[in-house]
């Protein structure tokens, strides 16, 4: 039986609510099937490959499918490696809040970052109950968070869509999708009840065969080289019987030269061609994989 989709996301979506709550659907599905590719793939002890192919493709999966829907665009954050997905008025985060089933009305987001604050702020306030503390009503409001670029050109009127989902090396377990805000501890408070997505049985994405040692053989046969200077082994000529390679010669830099033969200089001081690195940029905000 179809489940009717939610007035918020008519609301926020249009016409198209149906395909982004099943493309979301797809998306994490995608996201499980090659998050456990990697983990296979890689024979590793650990689930690093799982943890950051999961990460990484929470994000992209939704965007390869709702890229295609009217006025769908990518927003990339400062300081943050991926980008969200934005469609009508609705900016999808999506995140993972257990690695088994659990309540939904009980989830929390992953941090408490500079980032998640910024992303709440296109979420509804924070409804606190303050019957018991009358004399704080008086004071004034929070001040307003401010924005990174990537966000601080969203229209207005965008709405933060929640999209949480439980998942563990072994299976995608569930996900749902709503509208809430950040409480404290992390915790959600939910303005409308979260509705279950819908989960494929299958991916749409192709999926690598865990056949590792057929792929690492094919990988390593190397084609024989062809011409008489060569000396073959086997199937495989040896790489340093070879013709050798010509290298052109070319003056220093102008900005070298001149460095060398000014008077001031002290004798032996090395030529500087390259720039100073730069610092690079902090990436506080990044949940870290698991």
């Amino acid at each position: 039986m179809d489940v009717p989709v939610p007035p918020w996301a008519h609301d926020l979506f249009g016409d198209h609510d149906e395909k982004v709550r099943a493309g979301i659907g797809h998306a994490l599905r995608n996201m499980q099937a090659n998050a456990q590719t990697a983990h296979t793939e890689t024979a590793a002890e650990t689930k690093h490959a799982y943890g950051w192919s999961r990460y990484s493709g929470q994000f992209a999966r939704i965007w390869d499918e709702l890229k295609d829907l009217p006025g769908a665009r990518k927003v990339k954050p400062k300081a943050f490696q991926f980008s969200l997905t934005l469609v009508g008025r609705g900016l999808i985060y999506p995140f993972r809040y257990a690695e088994t089933t659990a309540d939904v009305s009980l989830a929390r987001v992953p941090s408490a970052s500079a980032l998640i604050r910024e992303l709440f702020s296109f979420a509804p306030a924070y409804e606190e109950d303050l019957s018991l503390f009358d004399s704080l009503q008086d004071e004034a409001e929070p001040a307003e968070v401010a924005l990174r670029a990537g966000l601080a050109d969203l229209p207005k009127d965008t709405s933060l869509v929640l999209v949480p989902f439980a998942c563990n090396a072994d299976g995608l377990l569930e996900s749902y999708w709503g509208i809430g805000s950040l409480g404290e501890d992390r915790r959600l408070q939910w303005k409308f009840r979260p509705q279950r997505v819908q989960l494929p049985t299958e991916p749409t994405v192709r999926r690598i065969p865990a056949q590792r040692s057929e792929n690492l053989a094919a990988v390593a046969e190397v084609p024989a080289q062809q011409g008489p200077e060569l000396e073959q082994v086997g199937a495989t000529a040896r790489f340093d019987h070879g013709e050798e390679p010509e290298f052109g010669l070319a003056m220093r830099p102008a900005i070298d030269r001149q460095r060398r033969d000014r008077d001031d200089e002290k004798p032996g001081t090395p030529p500087q061609t390259e720039h100073e690195p730069e610092k690079p940029q902090a990436s506080e905000d990044d949940e870290k994989p698991q």
